[in-house]
Protein backbone atom coordinates (compact mmCIF):
# COMPACT_ATOMS: atom_id res chain seq x y z
CA UNK A 1 0.00 0.00 0.00
CA UNK A 2 3.00 2.54 0.95
CA UNK A 3 4.35 1.74 -2.63
CA UNK A 4 1.22 2.62 -4.57
CA UNK A 5 1.07 5.34 -2.46
CA UNK A 6 3.96 6.93 -3.26
CA UNK A 7 3.54 5.90 -6.37
CA UNK A 8 0.25 8.28 -6.93
CA UNK A 9 2.01 10.95 -4.95
CA UNK A 10 4.68 10.87 -7.41
CA UNK A 11 2.16 11.16 -10.59
CA UNK A 12 0.71 14.30 -9.32
CA UNK A 13 -2.13 12.54 -7.46
CA UNK A 14 -3.61 12.90 -4.15
CA UNK A 15 -5.16 9.56 -1.99
CA UNK A 16 -8.31 10.69 -1.03
CA UNK A 17 -9.72 10.04 2.36
CA UNK A 18 -13.22 9.12 0.66
CA UNK A 19 -13.30 5.41 0.43
CA UNK A 20 -15.44 5.54 -2.99
CA UNK A 21 -12.67 8.22 -4.51
CA UNK A 22 -10.28 5.47 -3.44
CA UNK A 23 -11.78 3.25 -5.29
CA UNK A 24 -12.06 5.44 -8.46
CA UNK A 25 -8.50 6.53 -8.25
CA UNK A 26 -7.28 2.64 -8.33
CA UNK A 27 -9.73 2.55 -11.75
CA UNK A 28 -7.67 4.94 -12.90
CA UNK A 29 -4.40 4.11 -11.94
CA UNK A 30 -4.99 0.40 -12.71
CA UNK A 31 -5.48 1.56 -16.62
CA UNK A 32 -2.54 3.26 -16.95
CA UNK A 33 -0.31 1.04 -15.22
CA UNK A 34 2.26 -0.51 -17.73
CA UNK A 35 3.77 -3.05 -15.68
CA UNK A 36 2.59 -6.35 -13.37
CA UNK A 37 4.50 -5.53 -10.34
CA UNK A 38 2.46 -1.57 -10.18
CA UNK A 39 -1.02 -3.58 -11.16
CA UNK A 40 -0.52 -6.52 -8.14
CA UNK A 41 0.78 -3.02 -5.81
CA UNK A 42 -2.75 -1.21 -6.90
CA UNK A 43 -4.81 -4.52 -6.06
CA UNK A 44 -3.38 -5.07 -2.72
CA UNK A 45 -4.72 -1.62 -1.37
CA UNK A 46 -8.13 -2.23 -1.96
CA UNK A 47 -7.92 -5.10 0.50
CA UNK A 48 -8.94 -2.85 3.71
CA UNK A 49 -11.90 -1.48 1.39
CA UNK A 50 -14.54 -4.22 2.22
CA UNK A 51 -17.35 -2.31 -0.20
CA UNK A 52 -19.37 -3.76 -3.18
CA UNK A 53 -18.00 -0.97 -4.91
CA UNK A 54 -14.36 -2.39 -4.51
CA UNK A 55 -15.14 -5.34 -5.22
CA UNK A 56 -16.62 -4.87 -9.11
CA UNK A 57 -13.05 -2.56 -9.22
CA UNK A 58 -11.48 -5.45 -8.84
CA UNK A 59 -13.73 -7.71 -11.11
CA UNK A 60 -11.68 -6.46 -13.65
CA UNK A 61 -8.23 -7.74 -12.39
CA UNK A 62 -9.88 -11.02 -12.53
CA UNK A 63 -9.30 -11.14 -16.27
CA UNK A 64 -5.71 -9.25 -16.12
CA UNK A 65 -2.78 -10.57 -18.08
CA UNK A 66 -0.57 -11.28 -15.64
CA UNK A 67 -1.56 -14.53 -13.55
CA UNK A 68 0.04 -13.37 -10.70
CA UNK A 69 -2.35 -9.96 -10.86
CA UNK A 70 -4.88 -12.16 -11.28
CA UNK A 71 -4.65 -14.10 -8.20
CA UNK A 72 -4.13 -11.13 -6.20
CA UNK A 73 -7.59 -9.81 -7.18
CA UNK A 74 -9.19 -13.12 -6.48
CA UNK A 75 -7.45 -13.38 -3.17
CA UNK A 76 -8.23 -9.49 -1.49
CA UNK A 77 -12.01 -10.19 -3.02
CA UNK A 78 -12.26 -13.53 -1.26
CA UNK A 79 -11.38 -11.71 1.97
CA UNK A 80 -13.85 -9.53 2.33
CA UNK A 81 -17.10 -10.11 4.11
CA UNK A 82 -20.18 -8.23 2.92
CA UNK A 83 -22.99 -10.57 1.55
CA UNK A 84 -24.35 -8.01 -0.70
CA UNK A 85 -20.69 -8.24 -2.40
CA UNK A 86 -21.07 -12.52 -2.13
CA UNK A 87 -24.75 -12.05 -3.57
CA UNK A 88 -23.79 -9.44 -6.34
CA UNK A 89 -20.87 -12.10 -7.33
CA UNK A 90 -23.10 -15.08 -7.44
CA UNK A 91 -26.31 -13.52 -9.44
CA UNK A 92 -24.62 -10.69 -11.46
CA UNK A 93 -20.96 -12.40 -12.29
CA UNK A 94 -21.58 -16.09 -12.71
CA UNK A 95 -25.58 -16.54 -13.13
CA UNK A 96 -25.39 -13.81 -15.74
CA UNK A 97 -25.92 -14.73 -19.32
CA UNK A 98 -24.49 -11.61 -20.82
CA UNK A 99 -21.14 -12.73 -19.11
CA UNK A 100 -21.76 -16.61 -20.02
CA UNK A 101 -18.68 -16.38 -22.73
CA UNK A 102 -16.00 -14.93 -19.74
CA UNK A 103 -14.54 -17.58 -18.56
CA UNK A 104 -11.86 -15.89 -16.87
CA UNK A 105 -13.83 -13.22 -15.18
CA UNK A 106 -16.71 -15.90 -14.29
CA UNK A 107 -13.63 -18.52 -12.71
CA UNK A 108 -12.15 -15.84 -10.63
CA UNK A 109 -15.76 -14.96 -9.43
CA UNK A 110 -16.13 -18.41 -8.26
CA UNK A 111 -12.81 -18.56 -6.41
CA UNK A 112 -13.22 -15.22 -5.20
CA UNK A 113 -16.75 -16.07 -3.61
CA UNK A 114 -15.75 -19.17 -2.67
CA UNK A 115 -12.90 -18.10 -0.08
CA UNK A 116 -16.21 -15.40 1.34
CA UNK A 117 -17.47 -18.43 2.70
CA UNK A 118 -21.21 -17.72 2.78
CA UNK A 119 -23.62 -20.76 2.07
CA UNK A 120 -26.07 -19.70 0.24
CA UNK A 121 -22.83 -19.21 -2.79
CA UNK A 122 -23.07 -23.52 -2.70
CA UNK A 123 -25.67 -23.33 -5.32
CA UNK A 124 -24.29 -21.19 -7.82
CA UNK A 125 -20.79 -22.95 -7.29
CA UNK A 126 -22.59 -26.43 -7.64
CA UNK A 127 -23.62 -25.58 -10.85
CA UNK A 128 -20.10 -25.19 -12.50
CA UNK A 129 -19.85 -28.28 -11.90
CA UNK A 130 -21.58 -29.24 -15.30
CA UNK A 131 -20.11 -26.78 -17.47
CA UNK A 132 -18.35 -27.74 -20.62
CA UNK A 133 -15.55 -25.57 -19.86
CA UNK A 134 -12.62 -27.42 -18.38
CA UNK A 135 -11.09 -24.13 -16.20
CA UNK A 136 -14.76 -23.15 -15.21
CA UNK A 137 -15.40 -26.58 -13.62
CA UNK A 138 -11.85 -26.46 -12.18
CA UNK A 139 -13.03 -23.17 -10.43
CA UNK A 140 -15.53 -24.51 -9.09
CA UNK A 141 -14.16 -27.63 -7.33
CA UNK A 142 -11.64 -25.15 -5.87
CA UNK A 143 -14.19 -22.63 -4.46
CA UNK A 144 -16.15 -25.45 -3.00
CA UNK A 145 -13.17 -26.20 -1.43
CA UNK A 146 -12.69 -23.08 -0.66
CA UNK A 147 -16.18 -22.60 0.78
CA UNK A 148 -15.82 -25.48 2.87
CA UNK A 149 -19.59 -26.66 2.97
CA UNK A 150 -20.03 -30.46 3.73
CA UNK A 151 -23.18 -30.67 1.32
CA UNK A 152 -20.17 -30.46 -1.22
CA UNK A 153 -18.50 -34.14 -0.31
CA UNK A 154 -20.77 -36.04 -2.21
CA UNK A 155 -20.30 -34.39 -5.85
CA UNK A 156 -16.18 -34.19 -4.85
CA UNK A 157 -16.09 -37.77 -3.68
CA UNK A 158 -17.51 -38.56 -7.13
CA UNK A 159 -15.00 -36.62 -8.89
CA UNK A 160 -11.84 -37.74 -7.10
CA UNK A 161 -12.21 -41.37 -9.42
CA UNK A 162 -12.45 -38.83 -12.05
CA UNK A 163 -10.50 -40.43 -15.28
CA UNK A 164 -9.03 -37.05 -16.03
CA UNK A 165 -6.21 -36.40 -13.49
CA UNK A 166 -6.37 -32.76 -13.01
CA UNK A 167 -10.00 -33.03 -11.87
CA UNK A 168 -9.36 -35.83 -8.95
CA UNK A 169 -6.56 -33.46 -8.12
CA UNK A 170 -8.69 -30.54 -7.49
CA UNK A 171 -11.17 -32.75 -5.86
CA UNK A 172 -9.10 -34.37 -3.61
CA UNK A 173 -7.65 -30.95 -2.60
CA UNK A 174 -10.90 -29.60 -2.18
CA UNK A 175 -11.94 -32.47 0.22
CA UNK A 176 -9.21 -31.76 2.11
CA UNK A 177 -10.06 -28.16 2.35
CA UNK A 178 -13.38 -28.61 3.82
CA UNK A 179 -12.13 -31.76 6.09
CA UNK A 180 -13.51 -35.35 7.19
CA UNK A 181 -17.39 -35.10 6.12
CA UNK A 182 -19.54 -38.69 5.01
CA UNK A 183 -17.85 -40.14 1.84
CA UNK A 184 -14.43 -38.07 1.97
CA UNK A 185 -12.56 -40.94 3.66
CA UNK A 186 -13.72 -43.39 0.93
CA UNK A 187 -13.12 -41.08 -1.58
CA UNK A 188 -9.73 -40.52 -0.70
CA UNK A 189 -8.36 -44.44 -0.25
CA UNK A 190 -10.26 -45.15 -3.28
CA UNK A 191 -7.75 -42.32 -4.99
CA UNK A 192 -4.42 -44.27 -3.84
CA UNK A 193 -5.91 -47.01 -6.65
CA UNK A 194 -6.16 -44.08 -9.65
CA UNK A 195 -3.79 -44.26 -12.09
CA UNK A 196 -2.48 -41.47 -12.89
CA UNK A 197 0.39 -41.01 -10.31
CA UNK A 198 -0.32 -37.59 -9.80
CA UNK A 199 -3.33 -38.54 -7.81
CA UNK A 200 -2.40 -41.33 -5.96
CA UNK A 201 0.94 -38.70 -4.72
CA UNK A 202 -2.27 -36.30 -3.77
CA UNK A 203 -3.97 -38.75 -2.51
CA UNK A 204 -1.25 -40.15 -0.22
CA UNK A 205 -1.09 -36.21 0.95
CA UNK A 206 -4.47 -36.55 1.81
CA UNK A 207 -4.48 -39.42 4.17
CA UNK A 208 -2.34 -37.64 6.48
CA UNK A 209 -3.91 -34.35 6.03
CA UNK A 210 -7.01 -35.25 6.68
CA UNK A 211 -5.65 -37.60 9.72
CA UNK A 212 -7.77 -40.63 8.11
CA UNK A 213 -7.07 -44.04 11.17
CA UNK A 214 -8.57 -45.86 8.22
CA UNK A 215 -5.66 -44.84 5.32
CA UNK A 216 -2.80 -46.59 7.65
CA UNK A 217 -2.85 -49.96 6.29
CA UNK A 218 -3.63 -48.34 2.82
CA UNK A 219 -0.60 -46.32 3.04
CA UNK A 220 1.33 -49.53 4.18
CA UNK A 221 0.00 -51.26 1.53
CA UNK A 222 1.14 -48.75 -1.70
CA UNK A 223 4.48 -48.35 0.51
CA UNK A 224 5.21 -51.77 -0.71
CA UNK A 225 3.30 -51.45 -4.28
CA UNK A 226 4.15 -48.13 -5.08
CA UNK A 227 8.17 -47.27 -6.94
CA UNK A 228 10.11 -44.72 -6.88
CA UNK A 229 9.18 -41.05 -5.13
CA UNK A 230 5.61 -42.35 -4.12
CA UNK A 231 7.01 -45.20 -1.86
CA UNK A 232 8.88 -42.15 -0.10
CA UNK A 233 5.72 -40.06 -0.17
CA UNK A 234 3.80 -43.17 1.97
CA UNK A 235 6.87 -43.68 4.08
CA UNK A 236 6.85 -40.21 4.86
CA UNK A 237 3.03 -39.89 5.56
CA UNK A 238 3.16 -43.34 7.57
CA UNK A 239 5.57 -41.16 9.94
CA UNK A 240 3.60 -38.38 10.08
CA UNK A 241 0.71 -39.57 11.10
CA UNK A 242 2.08 -42.02 13.65
CA UNK A 243 4.65 -40.88 14.76
CA UNK A 244 6.68 -43.85 14.60
CA UNK A 245 9.42 -45.13 12.29
CA UNK A 246 9.41 -48.68 11.06
CA UNK A 247 11.99 -48.36 8.24
CA UNK A 248 10.96 -47.77 4.05
CA UNK A 249 9.78 -51.00 3.83
CA UNK A 250 6.32 -52.12 4.77
CA UNK A 251 7.55 -55.98 6.65
CA UNK A 252 7.87 -53.91 10.11
CA UNK A 253 4.52 -51.48 9.82
CA UNK A 254 2.66 -54.69 8.67
CA UNK A 255 3.45 -56.02 11.84
CA UNK A 256 2.90 -53.25 14.37
CA UNK A 257 -0.53 -52.56 12.90
CA UNK A 258 -1.84 -55.88 13.17
CA UNK A 259 -0.72 -56.00 16.87
CA UNK A 260 -1.42 -52.17 17.49
CA UNK A 261 -4.62 -51.88 15.14
CA UNK A 262 -7.63 -51.83 17.79
CA UNK A 263 -6.03 -49.89 20.76
CA UNK A 264 -4.20 -47.43 18.72
CA UNK A 265 -5.36 -43.41 18.95
CA UNK A 266 -3.87 -40.95 17.18
CA UNK A 267 -1.23 -38.71 18.46
CA UNK A 268 -2.14 -35.08 19.44
CA UNK A 269 -2.45 -33.08 16.40
CA UNK A 270 -0.08 -30.66 17.11
CA UNK A 271 2.73 -33.21 17.95
CA UNK A 272 1.72 -34.72 13.96
CA UNK A 273 1.74 -30.92 12.89
CA UNK A 274 5.26 -30.51 14.66
CA UNK A 275 6.86 -33.66 12.84
CA UNK A 276 5.73 -32.87 9.62
CA UNK A 277 7.17 -29.17 9.92
CA UNK A 278 10.62 -31.17 10.89
CA UNK A 279 10.41 -33.15 7.74
CA UNK A 280 10.09 -30.26 5.89
CA UNK A 281 13.26 -29.08 7.86
CA UNK A 282 15.03 -31.59 7.68
CA UNK A 283 14.23 -34.59 4.27
CA UNK A 284 12.61 -37.61 4.66
CA UNK A 285 15.77 -40.12 5.77
CA UNK A 286 15.72 -43.52 4.84
CA UNK A 287 17.05 -46.88 5.08
CA UNK A 288 17.14 -48.34 1.67
CA UNK A 289 17.03 -47.07 -1.41
CA UNK A 290 18.71 -43.79 -0.36
CA UNK A 291 19.54 -41.39 -3.22
CA UNK A 292 21.01 -37.96 -1.29
CA UNK A 293 21.85 -34.88 -2.27
CA UNK A 294 23.71 -32.60 0.15
CA UNK A 295 21.79 -33.80 2.49
CA UNK A 296 17.84 -34.40 0.93
CA UNK A 297 17.48 -37.44 0.46
CA UNK A 298 14.77 -39.39 -2.56
CA UNK A 299 13.58 -42.47 -3.83
CA UNK A 300 12.31 -40.55 -6.83
CA UNK A 301 13.34 -42.62 -9.90
CA UNK A 302 13.02 -39.14 -12.25
CA UNK A 303 15.26 -36.91 -10.76
CA UNK A 304 16.50 -33.41 -12.11
CA UNK A 305 19.26 -31.41 -10.92
CA UNK A 306 19.53 -27.60 -11.25
CA UNK A 307 22.93 -25.97 -11.06
CA UNK A 308 23.39 -22.25 -10.34
CA UNK A 309 26.73 -21.52 -11.84
CA UNK A 310 26.62 -17.61 -11.66
CA UNK A 311 29.44 -15.45 -10.96
CA UNK A 312 28.40 -15.14 -6.91
CA UNK A 313 28.80 -19.34 -7.07
CA UNK A 314 32.91 -18.39 -7.05
CA UNK A 315 32.65 -16.98 -3.40
CA UNK A 316 34.44 -19.63 -1.21
CA UNK A 317 32.17 -21.43 1.68
CA UNK A 318 31.42 -19.00 4.38
CA UNK A 319 30.55 -21.26 7.36
CA UNK A 320 33.55 -23.21 7.02
CA UNK A 321 33.21 -24.95 10.70
CA UNK A 322 29.85 -26.12 9.74
CA UNK A 323 31.50 -28.32 6.46
CA UNK A 324 34.48 -29.24 8.59
CA UNK A 325 31.61 -30.66 11.61
CA UNK A 326 29.88 -32.84 8.71
CA UNK A 327 33.06 -34.83 8.46
CA UNK A 328 33.59 -34.21 4.54
CA UNK A 329 36.68 -32.80 2.45
CA UNK A 330 36.46 -31.37 -0.64
CA UNK A 331 39.41 -30.16 -2.90
CA UNK A 332 38.44 -26.52 -2.55
CA UNK A 333 35.79 -24.58 -0.11
CA UNK A 334 34.48 -22.56 -3.09
CA UNK A 335 30.58 -22.89 -3.69
CA UNK A 336 30.51 -24.44 -6.74
CA UNK A 337 33.20 -26.86 -6.41
CA UNK A 338 31.67 -28.14 -3.45
CA UNK A 339 27.93 -28.59 -5.22
CA UNK A 340 30.38 -30.19 -7.96
CA UNK A 341 31.42 -32.86 -5.80
CA UNK A 342 28.62 -33.59 -3.95
CA UNK A 343 26.67 -33.72 -7.14
CA UNK A 344 29.04 -35.91 -8.56
CA UNK A 345 29.03 -38.50 -6.20
CA UNK A 346 25.23 -38.52 -6.11
CA UNK A 347 25.60 -39.21 -9.52
CA UNK A 348 27.45 -42.34 -8.77
CA UNK A 349 24.89 -43.75 -6.12
CA UNK A 350 22.00 -43.70 -8.48
CA UNK A 351 20.87 -46.89 -9.14
CA UNK A 352 20.72 -47.76 -12.92
CA UNK A 353 16.57 -47.45 -12.41
CA UNK A 354 16.98 -43.72 -12.18
CA UNK A 355 16.75 -41.22 -15.13
CA UNK A 356 18.25 -38.22 -14.38
CA UNK A 357 19.61 -35.05 -15.96
CA UNK A 358 20.91 -31.65 -15.01
CA UNK A 359 20.37 -28.09 -15.91
CA UNK A 360 23.09 -25.37 -15.19
CA UNK A 361 22.15 -21.97 -15.14
CA UNK A 362 23.08 -18.49 -14.43
CA UNK A 363 21.90 -15.67 -16.99
CA UNK A 364 20.75 -18.25 -19.61
CA UNK A 365 20.23 -22.34 -18.95
CA UNK A 366 22.54 -25.08 -20.51
CA UNK A 367 20.66 -28.58 -19.72
CA UNK A 368 23.06 -31.83 -19.94
CA UNK A 369 20.74 -33.68 -22.06
CA UNK A 370 17.44 -32.50 -23.57
CA UNK A 371 15.51 -35.71 -22.30
CA UNK A 372 15.85 -37.56 -18.99
CA UNK A 373 18.46 -39.95 -18.94
CA UNK A 374 18.89 -43.81 -17.71
CA UNK A 375 21.59 -43.73 -14.76
CA UNK A 376 23.51 -46.57 -16.39
CA UNK A 377 27.67 -46.67 -16.25
CA UNK A 378 27.67 -44.42 -19.63
CA UNK A 379 25.68 -41.72 -18.89
CA UNK A 380 26.66 -41.66 -15.02
CA UNK A 381 30.28 -41.25 -16.68
CA UNK A 382 29.26 -38.43 -19.14
CA UNK A 383 27.05 -36.40 -16.74
CA UNK A 384 30.52 -36.09 -14.08
CA UNK A 385 32.59 -35.13 -17.18
CA UNK A 386 30.23 -32.40 -17.78
CA UNK A 387 29.39 -31.44 -14.57
CA UNK A 388 33.71 -31.48 -13.70
CA UNK A 389 33.99 -28.84 -16.47
CA UNK A 390 31.49 -26.60 -14.94
CA UNK A 391 32.76 -22.67 -13.93
CA UNK A 392 31.56 -19.94 -12.29
CA UNK A 393 29.71 -17.62 -15.07
CA UNK A 394 31.26 -14.21 -14.84
CA UNK A 395 33.73 -15.10 -11.86
CA UNK A 396 37.20 -14.91 -12.32
CA UNK A 397 37.62 -18.53 -13.78
CA UNK A 398 37.39 -18.17 -17.84
CA UNK A 399 35.92 -20.89 -20.01
CA UNK A 400 32.44 -21.76 -18.64
CA UNK A 401 30.76 -20.12 -21.27
CA UNK A 402 32.47 -21.85 -24.39
CA UNK A 403 32.45 -24.68 -22.38
CA UNK A 404 28.68 -24.96 -21.79
CA UNK A 405 27.20 -22.94 -24.39
CA UNK A 406 25.68 -20.13 -22.68
CA UNK A 407 25.75 -17.30 -24.49
CA UNK A 408 24.22 -13.80 -23.53
CA UNK A 409 24.98 -10.13 -23.38
CA UNK A 410 27.92 -9.51 -21.10
CA UNK A 411 26.50 -7.53 -19.54
CA UNK A 412 24.54 -9.87 -17.93
CA UNK A 413 26.83 -13.06 -17.35
CA UNK A 414 26.71 -14.09 -14.51
CA UNK A 415 23.25 -12.68 -13.25
CA UNK A 416 20.89 -15.17 -11.79
CA UNK A 417 18.11 -15.89 -13.96
CA UNK A 418 15.96 -17.86 -11.40
CA UNK A 419 12.57 -17.52 -13.76
CA UNK A 420 14.25 -19.05 -16.80
CA UNK A 421 15.69 -21.77 -14.79
CA UNK A 422 12.23 -23.08 -12.91
CA UNK A 423 10.34 -22.28 -16.14
CA UNK A 424 12.74 -24.45 -18.19
CA UNK A 425 12.96 -27.36 -15.56
CA UNK A 426 9.34 -28.15 -15.67
CA UNK A 427 9.22 -27.99 -19.69
CA UNK A 428 7.65 -24.43 -19.69
CA UNK A 429 8.61 -21.99 -23.14
CA UNK A 430 10.85 -19.58 -21.73
CA UNK A 431 8.88 -17.02 -23.14
CA UNK A 432 5.59 -18.33 -22.22
CA UNK A 433 3.07 -15.52 -20.83
CA UNK A 434 1.54 -14.80 -17.34
CA UNK A 435 -1.51 -14.75 -18.77
CA UNK A 436 -2.32 -18.49 -19.53
CA UNK A 437 -4.20 -20.33 -16.97
CA UNK A 438 -3.39 -23.05 -14.95
CA UNK A 439 -1.33 -26.00 -16.87
CA UNK A 440 -3.33 -28.72 -16.41
CA UNK A 441 -2.34 -31.18 -19.50
CA UNK A 442 -0.71 -34.38 -17.92
CA UNK A 443 2.99 -34.07 -17.94
CA UNK A 444 4.74 -35.07 -21.03
CA UNK A 445 7.69 -36.01 -18.79
CA UNK A 446 7.82 -38.44 -16.12
CA UNK A 447 9.81 -35.90 -14.24
CA UNK A 448 8.59 -35.87 -10.61
CA UNK A 449 11.47 -34.31 -8.43
CA UNK A 450 13.54 -31.25 -8.75
CA UNK A 451 16.72 -30.23 -6.93
CA UNK A 452 17.26 -26.42 -7.34
CA UNK A 453 20.64 -25.29 -5.78
CA UNK A 454 20.98 -21.79 -5.86
CA UNK A 455 23.09 -19.30 -3.47
CA UNK A 456 20.94 -15.80 -3.92
CA UNK A 457 17.85 -14.15 -5.51
CA UNK A 458 16.88 -13.83 -8.84
CA UNK A 459 19.05 -10.52 -10.84
CA UNK A 460 17.97 -10.80 -14.51
CA UNK A 461 15.09 -12.67 -16.53
CA UNK A 462 11.74 -11.89 -17.10
CA UNK A 463 10.77 -10.82 -13.58
CA UNK A 464 13.10 -11.12 -10.43
CA UNK A 465 10.07 -10.72 -8.57
CA UNK A 466 9.89 -14.04 -6.48
CA UNK A 467 6.48 -13.46 -5.47
CA UNK A 468 5.76 -13.64 -9.19
CA UNK A 469 8.24 -16.11 -10.02
CA UNK A 470 5.99 -18.74 -7.01
CA UNK A 471 2.80 -18.03 -8.43
CA UNK A 472 4.23 -19.07 -12.19
CA UNK A 473 5.77 -21.87 -10.65
CA UNK A 474 2.25 -22.80 -8.91
CA UNK A 475 0.39 -22.20 -12.12
CA UNK A 476 2.46 -24.87 -13.98
CA UNK A 477 2.98 -26.92 -10.88
CA UNK A 478 -0.32 -26.65 -9.66
CA UNK A 479 -1.71 -29.83 -11.62
CA UNK A 480 2.28 -31.64 -12.07
CA UNK A 481 3.18 -32.46 -8.86
CA UNK A 482 6.60 -32.09 -9.35
CA UNK A 483 8.47 -31.72 -5.91
CA UNK A 484 11.03 -29.16 -5.72
CA UNK A 485 13.41 -29.51 -3.29
CA UNK A 486 15.33 -26.19 -2.94
CA UNK A 487 19.00 -26.15 -1.52
CA UNK A 488 20.46 -22.75 -0.69
CA UNK A 489 23.85 -21.62 -0.13
CA UNK A 490 23.42 -18.23 0.36
CA UNK A 491 25.03 -16.42 3.47
CA UNK A 492 21.29 -14.35 4.11
CA UNK A 493 17.65 -14.26 3.40
CA UNK A 494 16.57 -17.69 1.55
CA UNK A 495 13.13 -16.94 2.79
CA UNK A 496 11.38 -16.80 -0.71
CA UNK A 497 13.00 -20.10 -1.41
CA UNK A 498 12.23 -21.87 1.52
CA UNK A 499 8.19 -20.65 0.72
CA UNK A 500 8.90 -21.82 -2.93
CA UNK A 501 9.97 -25.38 -1.91
CA UNK A 502 7.52 -26.05 0.55
CA UNK A 503 4.51 -24.64 -1.79
CA UNK A 504 5.50 -27.68 -4.16
CA UNK A 505 5.66 -30.20 -1.67
CA UNK A 506 9.64 -29.89 -1.35
CA UNK A 507 12.20 -29.74 1.59
CA UNK A 508 14.35 -26.63 2.28
CA UNK A 509 17.56 -26.85 3.32
CA UNK A 510 20.59 -23.76 3.56
CA UNK A 511 23.32 -24.99 4.06
CA UNK A 512 24.73 -21.76 4.90
CA UNK A 513 27.14 -19.97 2.19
Amino acid sequence: MKLLCMLLLLAGWVVPADQNELVAEFRRYYAKAKTPRERWEAVQVLKDIDSLEAAQALTGAFEDEDFSVRRGAIDVVAGFKLEATAQWLADEVLLSRKLAKKTRLRAGAAEALGGMGFPFAYISLSALLEEKDPDLRLAGITALGRLKDPRACHDLSLMAANEDGSVALAALDALVLIGSAPGAELAVLAALQHPDWRVRARAIAAVYELRLRAGIRPLIERLGVEQGRLAGDAYQGLKSITLRDFGDTPGEWLKWWDRAEESWVMPDFEKVAEARALEARNGTRYTTGKKEFLGVATRSENILFVIDVSGSMEVPFADLQRLKASGRTYSSFQRLQIVKEELIQTIAELPDTTGFNIIAFASDVKPWKKDQMRANVLNKSAATDWVNKLKPLGGESAGFKAQSGLSLAASNEGQTNTYLALMTALGEPADAKGGAGFVTAPPKSPLDTIFFLTDGEPTVGKTVDMREIRNEVRRVNGYRGVQIHVIYVGEYGGEDMEKLAHENGGVFVSIGG
